[in-house]
């Protein structure tokens, strides 16, 4: 009796082998013009066929070349320790280990098969040949310290692999080709506790160095620069450490994103393996989610427990609340960071900059797609790129202010924010730039009509609210001085002292009648999003 797997592996196998055949001439002619080009795209190739297959009982389909392989349930305080299945995806190289040393030692000896472009200027492009990686910098140092990460985020994934079998969890359903492309590392790895000023060029050496040299030693005291938090355990700041080394435990084997622990994976899997009939509904906008627990976070989005002190603006988490005050209050200097090197458009986030770029390149797409399509070589839905675009479902938005009968649909949330403006007259809040529009039951978008606050926070908005505020603006200037540097129990004391708007220091009688000066102390990421903030009212402040 013929084995169905069997069988199915066959034609996968032979599908693969007619479209490398049908391909065959278009990559000759990409390895004749650039061999680096040609190396990223066939193990790009090599790898959306190995994953793209559906996974059954959580195994991986195996290659033309390669064993078939299994999750191993390992127990879970042995999970980051025994079963480790280590592969080197170096271009050409096949190998696997069981010990992380080995493996990160076989790993290094790949910094001198990089591939290497020269430039003009005596400068030379580094390239990663790591599978489906391709990231290029002309720093060799960065470049070992993205090779040594690689070796570390292949032992995060081996940790994810079996973690699936461990956690009983299903395959993750994201796109697994960028699942090794990581973030560049410019700088080193620096060790911010308080007298030490050693740096790496290896995150597991780096994470090492801290977790034995600093905290085993400690007595529950975080002397990393800055911080200064007690713990009773050590256990515990152990935990709370990763938070300034950037430490994680696991990740998806197959996307390739990292967690700090375990319940973010199960998380991560869980919200695309969501069963219908075993899922919890929200009460607001209908979302299923897999588990109770992701239920409550996502419910939380819904409720704003912080206000803006500059209008009537009200958000879900302090990130919302930054982002809100960089495109509404902050004047253009102070918001718009990111200038595009095309023209005098200045964006507030690298996102923004990244939609307006292709802006600039969209006439000449047009330009072009007129002129195939006057030759007859583009027929009509076709794209420039010879793919035919699939027609989006239409949206429809309806009003729900118009008598029952007579109830107006539109095809867009613009047209019907025109309407509700000038035929109801009706206004969205102060510090609102839009109205918002939520899909009811019926599949029909309507006006979102309720704002789910905290008490607190509709009462700080009723009984505060009298006049539009002004906005924040660059006229106020502050002297910056480091009083104290940092020591092992306590960060470094800055004074900062309050200027007039012509750069002189306002007089005394101003201070006294406006005593208060309210600053808001705030910890960012590297994004910018605000992590944690303090409201201090002072002149002088010690921080």
């Amino acid at each position: 009796m013929d084995n169905p797997k069997v069988n199915l592996k066959l034609l996968r196998c032979a599908d693969w082998l007619q479209k490398q055949n049908e391909q065959e001439p278009k990559k000759l002619s990409l390895q004749n013009k650039n061999d680096i080009q040609f190396i990223i795209q066939t193990n790009a190739d090599r790898k959306n066929f190995l994953l793209a297959a559906a996974e059954d009982e959580a195994t991986v389909p195996a290659g033309v070349d390669e064993t078939e392989t299994d999750p191993k349930p390992v127990p879970l305080r042995r999970l980051r320790i025994e079963e480790l299945c280590l592969e080197c995806e170096w271009h050409s190289c096949k190998w696997k280990f069981e010990d992380y040393e080995v493996f990160q030692k076989h790993v290094t000896k790949h910094i001198s098969d990089l591939h290497v472009i020269e430039k003009q200027e005596e400068n030379k492009e580094y390239v990663c040949l790591w599978d489906v990686c391709g990231h290029k910098t002309t720093n060799f140092e960065e470049m070992v310290r993205h090779i040594n990460y690689h070796s570390y985020h292949a032992k995060l994934m081996a940790i994810g692999y079996n973690g699936r079998a461990t956690l009983n969890l299903e395959r993750c359903k994201r796109e697994s080709s960028k699942r090794n492309q990581l973030p560049p590392y410019i700088s080193e790895h620096n060790c911010l506790w308080v007298g030490c000023k050693k740096k790496f060029n290896s995150m597991q050496t780096f994470i090492d160095h801290v977790r034995i040299d600093h905290v085993e030693f400690s007595k529950g005291l975080c002397s990393w620069a800055g911080c200064g938090a007690v713990f009773p355990r050590r256990a515990l700041l152990r935990a709370h450490i990763r938070t300034h080394t950037g430490e994680r435990l696991i990740a998806c084997y197959h996307c390739g994103q990292h967690f700090a622990n375990n319940r973010k994976l199960c998380d991560h899997l869980r919200r695309q393996n969501v069963n219908p009939q075993q899922c919890y509904h929200c009460s607001i906008c209908g979302v299923n989610s897999a588990t109770e627990y992701l239920s409550r976070e996502h419910s939380r989005q819904h409720v704003s427990v912080y206000v803006c002190a500059l209008c009537d603006m009200s958000a879900p988490s302090v990130a919302a609340l930054a982002q809100h005050v960089r495109y509404r209050h902050l004047g253009r200097d102070a918001a718009r960071l990111f200038p595009c090197p095309h023209c005098t458009y200045r964006a507030v986030t690298k996102c923004d900059l990244r939609k307006h770029i292709p802006t600039h390149t969209k006439k000449k797409k047009r330009k072009a797609k007129e002129e195939m399509a006057s030759d007859g070589d583009l027929s009509d839905g076709d794209t420039d790129d010879g793919v035919r675009k699939k027609p989006r479902e239409a949206r429809k938005y309806a009003c729900h202010m118009c008598p029952e009968k007579e109830t107006k649909v539109f095809s867009r949330g613009s047209r019907l924010t025109t309407h509700l403006v000038k035929v109801h007259g009706a206004q969205w809040p102060f510090g609102y730039s839009r109205f918002r529009y939520q899909i009811s039951k019926d599949g029909i978008y309507r006006l979102t009509t309720t704002r789910i606050e905290e008490i607190e926070i509709s009462k700080k908005i009723v009984d505060g609210y009298s006049d539009p505020k002004e906005s924040l603006t660059n006229s106020y200037e502050f002297d910056l001085q480091q009083v104290a540097g940092p020591t092992e129990i306590s960060p470094a004391h800055i004074m900062i002292q309050l200027k007039g708007v012509d750069g002189k220091e306002i007089q005394q009688e101003e201070k006294e009648k406006d005593s208060a000066v309210e600053i808001t102390m705030c910890d960012v990421d590297e994004v910018g999003n605000i992590i944690n903030s303090e409201v201090i009212n002072s002149d002088v402040l010690y921080t």
